[in-house]
């Protein structure tokens, strides 16, 4: 008896003990517990109001890490602010540790409510919060993988969110942005990133897939969300996938597709600005696409520093439109305001193109050096390195020929094959162009969308001119090629792109000698109903230079004089020569003779013929300066006129200036030939297949 009051007693003390070694630690638990919710609910007041643009956010973040290290909040601020903060691939990487310890935090205390599906509006209120910073949290780490090209990365995020089945996505757009990300790579495979396809077909196939399956998910989540969000915000999910829809038959010019979408859009006031103006720029609405391109401008309120596409393409319509030069002036100012932030590198490289149509190479060489250099981030756009690396290799290669040609036309004497150092610069120059060639010539061999973005030469993807694509093709292949746009003359369902397909047509029959088929599709792009389309102004001039070269006596001379009138700048850089009627006032002294025998050198014909343009010049001297005034007048209409300065420095070119001027183009240097230098390899990766 004794033993078993013994044993009693003894199992009473051990289920004392056990019980105060529960108890106490989950007591001590709660308390923490209660402690923490208290900091975090405290926390979560002081987060009132806060925007991730002022300067203290960074500062109040760092507070919240220190009060509570295992709450998302502070860390979500902290990558929030850097985001915004970001210019660069090292600022957008400082972002991605925080928001990742955000992501990971949030998920692992909330989990459960993250994956609550419900109609019932209070136990969604209650849970709203935790959606919507999730939402942020999600969106901000994204778009740093994004930016910085870590796409397997960004594509894990967004199946993070799909995973839980959110019935609202606040802040996030999973199967959209999945999409998004299958496109906006589709030229590369699994080689690069792991979630990709293994062609560009396939890729854009399953970017619609996402799509579709995107639509399926707002039908499915309607039932739990008719009783708690309005019904025209619900009908709106749609217009997002629209959206992307519209974005990718505009790629593929699934013409009837796209303008679907975007009727949806626009009816709805929800279409992309810059968008509509890229599917007008490639049907060849080049009116509509600028005035487009100009209300996206307008339209612009995003604070993050994604890439200003319109800029960049409201610089090609104006080269087109035979004005070079306001390009030039939109794309200087947009380079002074922005500096050396993401879209640096496009600007530059329209800027070059401007240049180089303003007949300024050396200027354009420089520029389009500064885009080779810089280190751009491809944010918020489908533009991607491959493209951006197609337009420096193009300009580079279009400045080399022109380096050549200004020579050329600098020196323009009888004797000059006699003078060894020209057999020299000749041959400098050929080496230079043909190196430059096959750099540019690998680059679309390596294309795997060439036929699709670059060959259709329009494309809301392809971000050379006409005149670029040209050049790509001059040279290979020129029955394939006919074969090609003969066939595109025939299916491609963009009416307005007939005139270039026959001017390009015309450019290879001309290459191929046949002058006769040549000037026969060249005059079927003049009898267009639509060439006097002031934006075709650069296709017109085009024409006329090739109509010269397929033709001979009056007819080569009336295209010349046209092409000078229409587009000036052109001239110098082809082989034609053009006819002036020379006047100059008052008497020359020996400096003046002298300038005036160096622009009898260059290629221009002076003649006494009277029916061709009048040149009147005049000399001014200031100090040890040379005042040149210059005019040219067509039936006495001036179509030309200004005055320069050639300083003492430059005297010795002062007739070579003169030249330049009578076209256009405003040099004020001669002889000046920047290198090109080599594009950065941002990273090494295998190439796109």
């Amino acid at each position: 008896m004794k033993t078993m009051i013994n044993e009693a007693r003894q199992k009473n003390a051990l289920c004392r003990v056990l019980w105060l070694n529960i108890t106490i630690p989950l007591v001590f638990i709660t308390t923490i517990c209660l402690s923490q919710n208290t900091v975090r609910q405290q926390l979560d007041r002081e987060r009132e109001g806060t925007s991730f643009l002022d300067p203290k956010t960074y500062e109040k973040a760092r507070s919240f890490i220190r009060r509570d290290s295992t709450y998302y909040l502070g860390y979500m601020l902290e990558g929030a602010y850097l985001f915004f903060r970001a210019n660069d691939e090292l600022g957008f990487t400082k972002a991605i540790g925080p928001l990742k310890k955000a992501m990971n935090k949030i998920e692992s205390d909330y989990d459960p409510l993250l994956r609550i599906r419900t109609s019932n509006f209070n136990t969604y209120n209650a849970n709203y919060k935790y959606h919507f910073d999730y939402g942020l949290i999600t969106y901000f780490l994204d778009r740093c993988y994004q930016n910085v090209e870590q796409q397997d990365k960004a594509m894990e995020v967004l199946q993070h969110i799909r995973d839980r089945n959110f019935q609202m996505e606040i802040n996030m757009d999973s199967y959209n942005t999945m999409a998004w990300l299958y496109h906006r790579n589709r030229m590369y495979t699994s080689k690069q990133f792991s979630f990709l396809k293994n062609s560009v077909k396939e890729n854009v196939a399953a970017a619609n897939s996402c799509l579709d399956s995107a639509l399926r998910k707002i039908k499915n989540d309607l039932p739990f969300n008719n009783g708690i969000y309005d019904p025209s915000y619900l009908n709106r999910q749609y217009l997002s996938t629209f959206h992307y829809k519209a974005m990718i038959h505009d790629y593929l010019l699934d013409i009837d597709s796209a303008n679907y979408y975007y009727d949806q859009l626009i009816q709805n006031g929800a279409y992309s600005s810059n968008n509509y103006a890229e599917f007008k720029l490639a049907m060849g609405e080049f009116e509509q696409a600028e005035l487009y391109f100009r209300q996206a401008e307008e339209r612009e309120q995003s604070v993050e520093k994604t890439t200003k596409e319109y800029f960049y393409m409201r610089g090609t319509l104006a080269t087109y439109r035979g004005h070079p030069e306001e390009a030039d002036t939109l794309l200087s100012k947009v380079l002074q305001s922005q500096g050396s932030t993401p879209g640096y590198g496009w600007h530059c490289i329209g800027l070059a193109r401007a240049q180089h149509y303003e007949g300024l190479t050396a200027e354009s060489q420089e520029r389009i050096n500064k885009a080779a250099r810089f280190q751009e981030l491809h944010i918020g756009t489908t533009w991607g390195q491959e493209q951006y690396n197609l337009a420096v290799a193009s300009l580079q290669y279009l400045n080399q020929l022109n380096f050549k040609r200004e020579y050329m036309f600098e020196h323009d004497e009888w004797y000059f094959w006699f003078n060894p150092l020209n057999w020299y610069r000749w041959i400098k120059y050929t080496i230079e162009i043909r190196h430059h060639k096959m750099l540019l010539a690998s680059l679309v061999a390596e294309s795997p969308e060439r036929d699709q973005v670059i060959y259709s030469l329009f494309s809301p993807e392809n971000l050379i001119t006409f005149d670029e694509v040209w050049s790509v093709m001059e040279g290979f292949g020129n029955e394939y090629f006919i074969k090609m746009y003969k066939n595109r003359l025939d299916t491609d369902k963009r009416p307005r792109m007939k005139k270039y397909f026959r001017y390009i047509l015309g450019k290879l029959y001309l290459a191929e000698g046949k002058d006769s088929e040549a000037k026969e599709y060249f005059e079927m792009v003049l009898n267009d109903p639509e060439c006097s389309d002031p934006f075709e102004t650069l296709l017109i001039a085009r024409t006329y230079e090739g109509i010269a070269r397929a033709t001979g006596g009056k007819s080569q001379k009336e295209a010349i004089a046209r092409l000078y009138q229409i587009y000036p700048q052109l001239m110098p850089f082809t082989d034609l020569t053009m006819q002036f009627n020379l006047d100059i006032v008052g008497q020359l002294n020996d400096e003046q003779n002298r300038i005036i025998k160096q622009l009898k050198r260059t290629r221009i014909d002076f003649t006494d013929n009277e029916s061709v343009p009048v040149v009147t010049l005049s000399f001014g001297q200031k100090n040890e300066s040379i005042d040149i005034n210059y005019t040219v007048s067509i039936r006495g209409e001036q179509v030309q006129h200004g005055t320069f300065t050639v300083d003492p420095t430059s005297k010795e070119d002062a007739g070579k200036l003169i030249a330049y001027h009578l076209f256009g183009i405003q040099k004020t240097k001669i002889g000046e030939q920047p290198a090109a230098v080599p594009q950065i390899e941002k990273k090494p990766s295998e190439k796109p297949v």
